[in-house]
């Protein structure tokens, strides 16, 4: 789990004006057609999941991986969460893994990991991870409930008009990780990389502020 896009020149892109919804209340527009809703809801004809309907769902995934953990370790802060997707943005096909990931301050040395499946199937595992053990370019800070605002569909459907859905046209194979993080002195921010697995290694990188939606291409 690498947050290398932090460190690289950057470049902003502005959507910061009416048009992004940091409310979530509309159904976005988007024509990306391997995307599919979270299990149990209608994704719009386009393909691409509603982050308003997700909405609800994701609230209550959130709150039942904090619970989950917090039997073992009461002090748990979430601090990073973090979704891999392999040559789809579907979560029924392409999701890899989803981990909401906290630390402590009794066990400072270490990540709780917890998995969280959305095939309605599979139950939530913990994981214990020394932090030396992460591949993180920078240290990380809580995730403040009042700066997140747009969950990772939306985050995805606005790297996908910046760049990301031509990238994937070009490179079928893929995978694409999306993590929530505030590192030190920071937003908090999505960091969105795709990359290439054909011979190419190509990737695209994008932030987007979890805040205000606006987006920066790394």
């Amino acid at each position: 789990m690498t947050l290398s896009a932090a460190g690289c020149q950057r470049r902003a892109i502005d959507n910061t004006d009416d048009s992004i919804d940091n409310s979530l209340s509309n159904t976005p527009t988007n024509q990306n057609p391997d995307f599919t809703a979270y299990p149990g809801t209608t994704a719009p004809e386009s393909g691409l999941a509603d982050s308003t309907v997700i909405h609800p769902q994701l609230l209550r995934e959130n709150k039942e991986a904090t619970d989950f953990i917090r039997l073992i370790q009461p002090d748990a802060i979430l601090v990073l969460v973090s979704s891999k997707y392999i040559n789809s943005l579907s979560n029924t096909f392409g999701l890899s893994t989803n981990y909401y990931i906290y630390s402590s301050v009794s066990k400072p040395d270490y990540y709780f990991l917890v998995n969280v499946p959305r095939n309605n199937l599979d139950p939530m595992k913990r994981f214990l991870m020394p932090i030396q053990d992460f591949e993180l370019d920078f240290s990380v800070l809580d995730i403040p409930a009042e700066y997140w605002k747009i969950n990772y569909a939306k985050a995805l459907q606005l790297a996908e008009a910046q760049g990301g859905a031509s990238f994937r046209a070009q490179h079928k194979t893929f995978e694409a990780s999306i993590i929530l993080a505030r590192p030190a002195g920071k937003q908090l921010n999505w960091f969105i990389t795709y990359k290439a697995t054909d011979a190419s290694g190509a990737k695209f990188q994008a932030q987007v502020d979890a805040g205000s939606g606006a987006v920066t291409i790394v």
